[in-house]
């Protein structure tokens, strides 16, 4: 595991407060398609994931900046990310464009952590994290990177990582932050590239700073980039579960109930 200063050294290195996209029109990742169409609207994309979820008022505070975005520069992104879908996610485990390729997988990392959680259930804390700088993640999306405020919290957040590293052990470390949008599919021009940049550059003047909550550390599964399903709570995860309706209904579910629903 890295050391707190480590881990800072990396992030640092790449979470900059200027946004330099380079001197030609910005070319979207090929990972963007996987999850948008030719429109720019959401396609179906699955998986589980294990994120904390933001408080309301957090979750303002971050859709303010999506919004101001898409007034500046909408023709650098794709759809509009839902206000109620931002998190900071804490670990991926599986995803596809195609459901039955990991379908039994998202069921055994299922099992494996609520046998980790009935093992060693996560203790309620709150973790306090920092903005270093909102910028590009690998030509995929804009996010705003975060980090512990000291090596303490560094400790707490990373303790909670390799619980969920014991699920699924990914081969790359850990880069807290926060999804703002995704790119427009095709890119964008050099002039859409300049206004972005300064709208990002302007951001950064002004940090963020997130309380992760474990009372809101939440497994979920995602059948797009803007469709969630909380499965679990690391808190109550024995107990019946909330799902959302397609018309904002909430309803509680059986365990079978919601393998029916979650699994599409």
């Amino acid at each position: 595991m890295e050391t707190y200063q480590e881990f800072i050294n990396r992030i640092s290195a790449f979470e900059l407060p200027e946004l330099l996209l380079g001197d030609r029109a910005f070319i979207s990742s090929e990972a963007v398609a996987k999850k948008v169409h030719d429109n720019n609207s959401f396609r179906s994309f699955y998986g589980d994931t294990i994120v904390f979820d933001l408080s309301e008022q957090e979750k303002i505070t971050v859709n303010n900046i999506v919004e101001q975005l898409y007034n500046e520069v909408p023709e650098c992104f794709s759809e509009h990310l839902p206000k109620d879908t931002l998190h900071m996610t804490l670990h991926d485990l599986s995803n596809s464009p195609v459901l039955a390729d990991i379908s039994l997988k998202m069921q055994e990392n299922e099992k494996k952590l609520q046998e980790i959680l009935s093992a060693e259930p996560v203790e309620p804390q709150i973790i306090h994290m920092q903005s270093m700088a909102v910028f590009n993640m690998v030509n995929t999306a804009l996010v705003i990177g975060l980090y512990p405020a000291d090596e303490q919290e560094y400790k707490k957040l990373m303790q909670l990582y390799q619980l969920a590293d014991r699920i699924v052990k990914l081969p790359y470390p850990l880069t807290p932050h926060i999804t703002l949008a995704y790119y427009n599919k095709d890119g964008f021009s050099d002039i859409g590239k300049r206004k972005l940049e300064s709208v990002v550059n302007c951001l950064n003047k002004s940090p963020v700073s997130i309380t992760l909550d474990t009372g809101r550390l939440c497994y979920k599964h995602f059948k797009s980039m803007n469709l969630y399903n909380t499965v679990m709570k690391s808190g109550n995860f024995q107990k019946k579960v909330s799902i959302s309706g397609e018309c904002g209904s909430t309803f509680a579910v059986s365990e079978t109930q919601r393998r029916i629903i979650c699994i599409y």
